[in-house]
C-alpha cells in the first residue's frame, strides 16, 4: 500500500510511510474499540436504571404488609 501511495519513494521512505499507515490503522482500531466499550457500558447502565425504576414502581404499588 505504501508503494501505491508513493511509487517513486526509496525503500527507507517506503518503510517510514508503511509504519505511519500501520500506526494510523491501529489507532483507528483502538478508537472504534473504545467507542464500542463506552456504548456497551452506557447501555448496561441504562438497562440497570430502567430495571431499578421498574422494581421501585412495583414495590410502591404493593400494599403494605
Amino acid at each position: 500500500m505504501a508503494r501505491e501511495k508513493h511509487p517513486d519513494a526509496s525503500e527507507a521512505q517506503l518503510a517510514k510511510v508503511a509504519e505511519s499507515l500501520k500506526k494510523a490503522h491501529y489507532q483507528a482500531l483502538a478508537l472504534r474499540s473504545a467507542q464500542a466499550r463506552r456504548l456497551k457500558r452506557e447501555m448496561a447502565e441504562e438497562a440497570k436504571t430502567r430495571r431499578v425504576q421498574t422494581e421501585l414502581a412495583q414495590a410502591r404499588s404493593r400494599p403494605a404488609a
